[in-house]
């Protein structure tokens, strides 16, 4: 299929096959903000560049001082992860920071975490206080956020409501905190802070309450407000290429990313502030390009997502991964109840399980140990996501699962090529998105205002 960029879309015969890929960001330093070819070296002297340059802000070595303990917020979703943490940790070392965190988000997958433990874990947690691995070199430590686990958590404020907000230890106690993170379109479960510290680093009860009754306009209130008091004052956003490695990275403050975002969004909208831009087709190919971190449930209902806003009629999406992951019983809980669900509309039953799902989630809160919040993930969020277009659409996996894991959810199995050509004959026009997890909806402003109306 020919590659159609969405902004030359307009300009393709109507019902021609097309491919969409990631919508690169630029920034006034363009010409730096590419890798200078395909390596992982390349990849990770620019995020050293980058940081060294940042917009808006000095250079880096003016903000950080000897011994300063830096925290890395870390989106596990990032094209080359481990390289563009490398290069971030050469330029420490060139500061002389002290310890640094390296904090990955909840949705990390144990591939993920585990392969970025082994490389970069110098020290055992237990050691973590004493400020330095031996030899003098600086203290790298590698965790997962636990939401649920109050330990590791720091309160930092109360909200409009009075509830308290805690917050991952490690960004609150960090003297210099560097959110890094893949640069994709506004979050689909709609509750995403744009430096993605805010509610993903938050405590389980305060991502509960941000996702599912915090209106829009709130959460980004509390997500501004959280930044400013963790003095977030830089952000590094990583855009991935048609085949999920690194095609930009920007680093600056987060209000000259947001206004670079702005800007390259702002040509999508016609008059009427409809995308007109947007290619559909009875069905839609989603691929998850990238290497195995990106591989997650998460990410294939990202995907999905993505691709129901390029559907058409009765259309079928089809998400293409290399997932091996099987699903946790959260997932299953909340896609196989979906279906059994479904399977009994005939007799009424529409809002009920709805309503044991929260019920099953207060009762996980109420019987908690002192030491827990209650049991809620951002993976909960895009299940029920994927569960919603499960019900209304033709949902299809390509993956590495038995084929009895993935039926048992509710969706469909494309096992080979020769069954997406046949699936594709039933359809009049097919489409494809290329690393369909980094393509949500615009990440404009006026897009909050919009859904709240």
């Amino acid at each position: 299929m020919p590659v159609v960029a969405a902004e030359d879309y307009r300009h393709a015969v109507a019902g021609e096959p097309w491919e969409l890929c990631p919508i690169a960001i630029t920034g006034p330093i363009q010409h730096r903000s590419s890798p200078r070819d395909d390596s992982f070296e390349a990849t990770r002297r620019l995020a050293e560049i980058s940081l060294q340059t940042p917009l808006d802000y000095p250079a880096i070595g003016d903000a950080i001082l000897a011994g300063d303990h830096v925290a890395l917020a870390v989106d596990p979703n990032v094209p080359r992860v481990a390289e563009v943490i490398a290069g971030v940790l050469d330029l420490l070392k060139s500061c002389e920071a002290g310890r640094v965190s390296i904090v990955l988000w909840a949705e990390a997958s144990d591939t993920c975490y585990q392969s970025l433990t082994q490389r970069f874990q110098n020290v055992a947690p237990e050691d973590i206080e004493s400020g330095s691995a031996p030899g003098g070199d600086a203290l790298i430590s590698v965790m997962r956020h636990c939401p649920r686990d109050r330990r590791e958590m720091r309160y930092v404020a109360a909200d409009a409501d009075a509830e308290a907000i805690y917050l991952a230890r490690d960004l609150v106690d960090a003297d210099f905190t560097i959110p890094i993170v893949a640069a994709r379109a506004r979050d689909a479960a709609d509750r995403a802070d744009k430096a993605a510290v805010f509610p993903i680093f938050a405590d389980a009860s305060t991502m509960q309450r941000y996702q599912t009754t915090v209106s829009i306009a709130d959460s980004e209130r509390m997500a501004e407000e959280v930044s400013w008091l963790l003095g977030v004052q830089l952000l590094m956003m990583v855009s991935s290429d048609a085949a999920g490695s690194v095609a930009r990275i920007l680093t600056g403050t987060p209000e000259a990313i947001r206004a670079e975002l702005d800007t390259l969004h702002a040509d999508e909208q016609d008059g009427s502030g409809r995308n007109e831009t947007c290619p559909q087709a009875e069905m839609v190919v989603a691929s998850l390009d990238g290497d195995a971190n990106v591989q997650t449930w998460s990410n294939v209902a990202r995907a999905a997502v993505a691709a129901s806003g390029h559907t058409e009629g009765d259309a079928a999406i089809v998400v293409w991964s290399q997932l091996r992951e099987r699903p946790s019983p959260m997932w299953q809980q909340e896609l196989s109840d979906r279906r059994n669900d479904a399977d009994s509309d005939g007799i009424g039953c529409d809002d009920s399980h709805e309503e044991t799902r929260d019920e099953i989630i207060e009762h996980d809160s109420s019987s908690a140990s002192a030491n827990d919040f209650a049991d809620w993930s951002t993976d909960r969020a895009w299940a029920r996501k994927l569960g919603q277009l499960i019900e209304s659409n033709r949902v299809f996996l390509h993956s590495e699962l038995e084929d009895s894991d993935v039926e048992s959810l509710g969706l469909g199995i494309i096992n080979s090529v020769d069954e997406l050509h046949r699936l594709g004959q039933t359809c009049q026009a097919a489409g494809m998105l290329r690393a369909a997890q980094f393509q949500a909806s615009s990440i404009a402003r006026s897009e909050a205002a919009t859904e709240e109306g």
